[in-house]
Order: structure tokens, then sequence, then C-alpha cells
């Protein structure tokens, strides 16, 4: 029997989906041990333990949700019970939810988030390879101390800069500017770079709402007004270029600043990196800093949201929620 003991918790997502006949379309309808039978044999790589924490499209996991899985988690792992743990989980919003595990999380025992492009009723579906490569890395020893992963076609990738990079393709998780940090190749599993710089958030429980809005040509601050005028605790916004906005809008974000509620600016791109001290026009990401906006180098918009949520969840204070921020963009060797 297999030394190492996993934990495969299933959230649902389209690995989890079949066709309704009733619609045609595709709907939750298999359990863990559904998915499971469709594993070749394991007992060579981990004993496998099934646990069905919910079973819902990625869209319609919350924050709370992510917040109670992270509990469950710890407690496999602080009551000895998993040496690794896979989580299935719709791809929509699956890079929110592994990088939200990833700062809640301050475990050295592994843990993957995996999921599907293809349904079970369709021609090749990849839901069983990638569920199979995310066990071999769970039971991997090298696995250990790199924070929260995801594994899909075949790569492993940090919570922090995997995203989402196709609504359709196989190879749909990539990680813009610095690539996976591993690979699985048969039953080998392969890691090409350390990845090890870890960060992690403890909050009692998610306390806090944050807005996420996209900086557009010639847009409106309708939005940021309203945000300025709510109960709204903060706001990311998603500048152009290395984190810039038109005149109008850097206005309502210095408004905003001056109520208190926390600016954090990240860029719309899709390599995103803010940068620091380039420009100096108005709008310009310099200029934002100085009116008080917090940069976010290297987070994606929706990434800098789960991280000033949490954030504003453990503290109200500005100074530190910027210290919280104020890390590396790339994981340190």
């Amino acid at each position: 029997m297999a030394e190492k003991r996993i934990t495969v918790v299933f959230t649902g997502g389209t690995i989890a989906m079949g066709v309704d006949p009733g619609t045609g379309g595709a709907v939750p309808l298999l359990s863990g041990e559904d998915l499971m039978t469709s594993m070749p044999d394991l007992k060579s790589v981990a004993t496998i333990n099934i646990l069905n924490f919910c079973n819902k499209p990625g869209p319609h996991i919350l924050l709370n949700d992510v917040f109670d899985l992270s509990k469950t988690i710890k407690e496999l792992f602080e009551k000895n019970q998993s040496d690794g743990v896979v989580i299935t989980h719709g791809t929509d919003t699956l890079e929110e939810t592994a990088y939200a595990l990833d700062l809640l999380s301050s475990f050295d025992n592994p843990v993957i988030v995996t999921g599907s492009m293809r349904n079970s009723s369709m021609i090749s579906a990849d839901g069983p390879a990638n569920l199979f490569n995310s066990i071999l890395t769970a039971a991997n020893n090298a696995s250990r101390s790199r924070g929260v992963m995801v594994v899909f076609n075949n790569e492993i990738h940090t919570a922090r800069d995997v995203t989402k990079a196709s609504a359709t393709q196989l190879n749909a998780f990539r990680s813009p500017l610095f690539g996976p940090i591993g690979m699985i190749y048969g039953r080998s599993v392969q890691f090409v770079r350390q990845g090890g710089f870890r960060e992690s958030i403890e909050v009692e429980k998610v306390s806090a709402c944050v807005e996420l809005i996209k900086f557009t040509l010639g847009m409106s601050t309708f939005l940021l007004d309203v945000i300025r005028d709510s109960t709204i605790d903060g706001v990311v916004v998603e500048g152009a270029g290395v984190g810039h906005v038109s005149q109008e809008v850097a206005q309502a974000v210095k408004a905003i600043v001056a109520t208190g509620k926390p600016v954090v600016l990240t860029s719309r791109c899709y390599e995103n990196l803010v940068l620091e001290d380039n420009y100096a026009f108005v709008g310009s990401e310099e200029y934002l800093r100085e009116l008080g906006a917090i940069p976010a180098p290297g987070l994606s918009g929706p990434k800098a949201r789960i991280k000033l949520i949490l954030a504003l969840s453990q503290t109200r204070d500005l100074k530190s929620i910027r210290d919280i921020f104020n890390v590396p963009v790339e994981y340190r060797q």
C-alpha cells in the first residue's frame, strides 16, 4: 500500500458536470465517488480519501466557501489525517480560489487545485488526466513547502502567478510573467524552478467588501463615485498599461482615498506589472501612488481584490495594508 494519504476534495465545476437530457446543457451531476471511478489504479501512488465539500459551478463559489474550505484543509493537516490535498473546482474562478487558499494557509503539506475544460460527457474529457496528475503532484515529496499550486494540462503553476488565459482550450491555465514551476511527464513530476516565497494573511472571518473597476478609454467616474459614497470598504483599480488612468478617474481615486478607503492599483494587461516612477503625468502610476493608491505589482485585478478583502478582514490600518501589499513581484529562490 502507498505511504502517502491524499484527500481529494470535490467542490464541483465542469469536471463534475454531465449533460442534462432535459436542457441539453452541462450541469453538476457527479460526486467525488463518481469521478474517482475514471482513475487508474492509484495504490502505488497514494491512499485516497474522498471529501464531497460542495457541488457548485465555479461562478457560484463564494469567498466564505473558500474560507470554510481552508479551515477544513487545516483541520485535516492538524489532525494528521492527510499528507496532501487535491481540490477539484470550476475553472471560471479557480485562480481566485487557489490564491485565496494560498493566502489563508501556512502549512507545508501540498495543496493542489485542478478542474477540467471539458465535462464528462464530451469526447476526450480532460478531467481524469488533470485529477490523476494532481494526485501525483500532491503525493510527491518535492511538492512540500511550495504553497497552493494549480495542476492543469501537465503543468504545475503557483497560485499567485496562474490565470485562466483561454475560455475553451485545454491549456487554459498559464503563468504569463514567469511560466509554470513544474511539469508532469507520465508519472514523473519535475519542478523547474523553486517558487519558494510564501505569504499568508490570518483572519477570523471574511468581513470586508471590495469592488474591482477596470479603467477603459473615456470611462465615466460613476462607479468610483458610488463606491466613494457607499459602505464598500475598498476598491481595486485596473489601470491601463503599467497602471494609468485618465485625469477624471485620477480625481475620483483621490476622492476615495480622502475618505480613508484603500485604493489598490494594478494593471489590466495580461502580463500585469505596475511600475514606479516611470511616468509623471496626471493619472500615471507615480501620480496615483502619490495620491495614496497602493500598488499591487504582479497581481491581476481579481487576485488583488482577494488580497485586499483578506487584508481588510485582518486590519483597517492603511499602513498595515500597504505593508501587506509590499511584497516581491516574483517568488524568491
